[in-house]
Parts: structure tokens; sequence; C-alpha cells
């Protein structure tokens, strides 16, 4: 299933492929990508002619593209398409050598003279984000080492490992450093080697943008394979004559000085990748690509790619069809969108395939863009392409980068205004701790209008970076401390008559015990005393607070064990203050033991 997404709403929904879901929110479900390429740890992209058409270099295969262009200004060739001249049968016969040099030729002065488009900015952009894993592009005109990103193919060391055998020598071995096909500055860091490690050589640096079907920067010899700059021997091609190679000639001079046979001059071809021939870096461009997908052991793409971008082409290159697949496999098995499928083969359960234009966006709402095909027309054959791609923009590519570099500018702005604001609480936490050093008045922070009238204004004040910002802690009750609160009783009623002395003790806190009611004798200690009908309960709640468990009788006592005898020997004094300790603890432990 894959999510259609007009980059204008006055696009008309296409009848094909029958696996597309209409976006009902185009501009939510645009946001939403835009978010993942730029939320992307390890972003991939493949592109194709399309994003550089707006720099004057035409495409392969729209009505105004370049195989049309050669097929209407080579009548006489009959030619079928211009896709003819890209093929390796052109060195077969001098003319059709001709031709292809000629057309080369004007390439490269359109290449000279082309400037980086939105997209290769944006591409540039997502570099120094640090979200760029690798570009490939399918184009020849360079234009991504003009906007700034390393450019070209590693040459690996097939020598990877060591003979068994220790080396004669006692000095390190000497081996060849890696070479790349361009002299832009890689941006990806290597591993430094360990004297005992297993590989002689280094890491090769990877630049970020890999060509697969080669440059118009160099030419390179059909014999010897030695590459040489392109701009050099402009005039020899624009008059269709393929030059001579300048180490071959050197050294079938140096072969008739001493006497040798001749071996012959090789001539150069431009270093594009034909169709019907094989790529002459294609392990390098193999290798960079394996590592991409699975992963490696140190550097940016440790992990491997985690979103894809393809831009700009139409993916009827087979091995660029393969390339794109592989990385959409990589993709959502790292994703989030294998969890819901594995869900649902667990319970048994399946989701309904939408019918065409009939189909709702709901079901990839929760789920992140993995995979994003950005380009006017979908690729074909469609049922090849049935889920490997999560959503398809429909548009042009410079329209998407404009969006992507307005949000990539809006961002910046907003850390640039968090970063701001950390720098204002720094001063005033600086100014804070000057003026209660210098013991002057602190000063009083003037409260802005909030540039945004939607968000209220933060009354929050700043917080001292020195000092970690830690809410107090409340001080905890030792064992002791709660049970004494648990079993200090309340202040109790009294209600004393001549006779007989009533009192009423209510229910204690955390135990379930019901409100006591006590009658007994009056002693002979509180006979001649006035006491108040309720005493004051903070005497009460002290009295009771202070004592310690040493001060209560064993558990075993009854309310028996406490008569007369122990209420005469309070004083005068004590008995109008308050209620004799002696007789709370008798009925609140004597009820302890008769209820138990």
């Amino acid at each position: 299933m894959t999510l259609f997404v007009p980059l204008e709403a006055s696009s008309p929904p296409p009848p094909t492929p029958s696996f597309l879901v209409h976006s009902e929110t185009p501009n939510l479900h645009l946001r939403k990508a835009i978010k993942a390429i730029l939320k992307a740890k390890r972003l991939v992209v493949v592109c194709g002619a399309g994003i550089s058409v707006s720099a004057g270099i035409p495409d392969f295969r729209s009505e105004s593209g370049l195989f049309q262009t050669l097929k209407r200004d080579n009548p006489k060739e009959a030619l079928s398409s211009g896709r003819d001249l890209f093929d390796a049968s052109v060195f077969n016969n001098e003319h059709t050598t001709s031709m292809f040099c000629q057309m080369i030729a004007q390439l490269s002065e359109l290449s000279q003279a082309a400037r980086p488009t939105p997209f290769h900015q944006a591409l540039r952009s997502l570099d120094d984000r640090g979200r760029l894993l690798r570009v490939y592009t399918q184009n020849i005109d360079a234009i991504e080492l003009k906007s700034g990103l390393s450019f070209g193919v590693p040459e690996f060391d097939k020598r990877r490992a060591r003979p068994r055998s220790k080396p004669k020598s006692t000095g390190p071995p000497i081996v060849d450093q890696p070479t790349i096909s361009t002299s832009a500055p890689c941006l990806q860091d290597s591993p430094p080697m360990t004297p005992g490690s297993r590989y002689t050589s280094p890491a090769v640096e990877v630049p970020r943008c890999i060509p697969l079907h080669g440059t118009l920067q160099t030419l390179h010899c059909q014999t010897c394979m030695h590459t040489f700059p392109l701009e050099n021997y402009v005039s020899s091609l624009t008059s269709g004559t393929p030059p001579y190679c300048p180490e071959c000639t050197q050294m079938e001079e140096t072969r008739q000085i001493v006497g040798k046979r001749a071996r012959g001059v090789g001539k150069l071809r431009p270093s594009v990748v034909l169709y019907n021939e094989l790529h002459k870096d294609g392990e390098g461009v193999g290798e960079v690509a394996r590592r991409d997908l699975v992963g490696c052991s140190k550097g940016k793409g440790r992990s491997g790619v985690d979103v894809l971008l393809v831009v700009g082409t139409s993916l009827k290159v087979p091995g660029t069809k393969r390339m794109v697949r592989e990385f959409s496999k990589a993709v959502h098995a790292r994703g989030c969108t294998a969890s819901r499928d594995t869900v649902f083969a667990s319970t048994g359960l399946t989701t309904p395939t939408p019918s065409p234009g009939k189909g709702s966006a709901t079901s990839t709402d929760d789920s992140p863009f993995k995979s994003i095909y950005l380009n006017f027309d979908f690729p074909g054959p469609t049922r090849e392409w049935e889920g490997v791609f999560d959503a398809w923009l429909q548009g042009d590519a410079q329209s998407f980068a404009e969006l992507l570099k307005e949000e990539i500018a809006k961002e910046a702005a907003e850390k640039e205004a968090v970063l701001e604001r950390k720098r204002k609480r720094e001063e005033d936490a600086t100014h804070l701790e000057d003026s209660e050093e210098a013991g002057l008045p602190k000063k009083k922070t003037v409260k802005t209008e909030n540039r945004s009238s939607e968000k209220p204004t933060s009354k929050r004040k700043p917080k001292a970076l020195d000092t970690p910002s830690v809410r107090p802690r409340k001080k905890s009750k030792s064992k002791h401390q709660e049970d004494m609160d648990i079993n200090a009783p309340s202040a109790p009623k009294i209600t004393l008559s001549s006779s007989k002395l009533v009192i009423r003790i209510p229910p204690l806190k955390g135990r379930y015990i019901p409100e006591v009611c006590i009658t007994t004798p009056v002693p002979r200690g509180l006979k001649a005393v006035q006491f108040p009908c309720t005493p004051p309960a903070t005497h009460i709640k002290h009295r009771v607070t202070s004592l310690s468990h040493s001060d209560y009788p064993p558990s075993a006592t009854t309310v028996t064990g406490y008569g007369e005898s122990d209420l005469s020997e309070l004083s005068g004094d004590e008995v109008a203050d308050e209620l004799p300790r002696t007789a709370i603890r008798t009925a609140q432990y004597g009820l302890r033991v008769t209820g138990g």
C-alpha cells in the first residue's frame, strides 16, 4: 500500500496503480514526509535526471528529453531512439563513435555551465545537519560536487588479509594507499589502524555522493585504463575524434627507443557507463551499497540506512531498480511498519486492501514514512513496486526542496531562540549571584510581551545552571513518630457530676477503633476540683505526643489494673489543667486489651 500525496492540490488522482491510497489531508502527509526526512539519522537518496532539468541539463526519456532530441536532430541515421547512442555498440564504427563524442562534448559544456539547483542545495543542507548517509546519482553532470558534497567511487584494496606466515623484514609493511576518483575531500572519518589488526591498509574513506553511471569529468583509456580530465580534450571531442592516450603514447615512444616491439596506442573515451557494458568501478559501487545496507562497525553508517528517498528517476535501469528494492527492504526491516505486520501475523488478523480511488489514509497515519518516492509519474511496471514505497509525492523536486529548506530554516531559528533563552538565563543567574555577593538588591526583570499571541508568557523564574534544579524533599517521619501520631488520642470530652465521671474518647486514627464511652466513680482527687467540661486540646496533644513507648503499660494489663490509688496520687494543679495522663492511658490500653 502506497499513499498518494500530490504537491499541488489541483492535481487529479491517477487511476493506477491499484494499490494507491489517496490522501484525504495532503498537507498533513506532506509535512509528515518532510519530518521523516529531517528526523532521519542515516538518509539515503537515489536521484535521477529530474533533479538537474532546472539547471539546463536535459533528461533522457521525456518528450523533450535527450533520446527524442537526438532522434529528431539525426533523421538520416535512422535511430530508433537516442538510446542507441548510449549503447556500447557505438564504438563498433567510426560514424557512431563520432556522433557519440560530439554529443558528450555538448553535454560537458552544459554541465560546466550548470549551477546547483535548490534540491542540490537541500542535499548539502542535510549533509551539514549530519542526516545524510549517501547519495546515489544516475546523473553524469557531477553538479553534486559543485554543491559541496564529496564525489566519486572509492577503490577498495583487494588484498584484505595478511598471510599467516610472519614477514622476514622487521619493518612495517608497505601498502598502497586507497585513492578516490575525484579530489574532493571525504567527510566520513576512517577508523585508525592498530599494529595487531588483521587488515594491512586503513579503511577507505567513502565519498558522500556515488555516481552510478560514471561522470563527464574524466576520460579513460581503454587499453591502459589511465584517467584524464575531460576538459583538456573538449576540442577533440567536438570534432568527433576520440583523442589518443598520452600514457600509451609515451610508453610506445619509450619502447621504440629501447628497441621493443610496438603494442599500440589506446584511445580515450568518456568515463560514462553505457548500456550492455560493465561498470569499470562496479565493485567499488557494490561495496559501498553493501555497507550502507547492512551497516559497518564504525562511522556514520554503522547501523545502515533508516530512510530512503528516491527522486527524479523512472527506475528503468535494472541495477538501480534492484538497489532501490534492497534499500526499501532494509528500511522497512528497521522501521515501525514491520512491527504492525508482526502483530497481525501473530493474531491471525489481516487488514483488507482498499479499493482503488476509495482508499483511506487513516491506516498509515500511525506509521512513519520510511521509503518515499518523489516524481511526476509512478515507475512502471507498477506491479513490481507494490509495497516498496510508503508514499508517492507527485510533483517537482525543486518545489519539494523549497519546502524542505523552509522547514530547515524554521528549525534553525527555533534552535537559535532556545540558545538565546539559555544565554539569557545564564546572564540572569550570574547577575543574581553578583548581587548577592555585593549585598545589592536583586535586579527586577522586566516582563516582555510574548511574540506569539497564542502562547501566554511563562512566569517561571530562570534557574541557575550551576545549581541543580531539584525540588526539596519532604522530611519523612520515622517509624516511632508515625506510631505516636497513630496512637495519639484526640481530645476527650468529660462530663463530671457529683457521683460519676463520664469520659468520651474519639476513635483512634488508622486503628479502626470506634468512639469509647467510660463511666467511672469520681476519683478522690477530683471531687473538690471544678474541672472544665473540655480540657485544652493543645495540652493533651503535647502531653501525649511527648510520651515514649516506654511510658505505656504492658499490653497484658486490663482496665482493672489501674484503680483509684493511681488517680489519688495526682496533684491538684495537674488535675485542674488537663485530664490526668494515667486516666487516658488506662482507658486507651484497657480498650486495646479488651477489644483484642
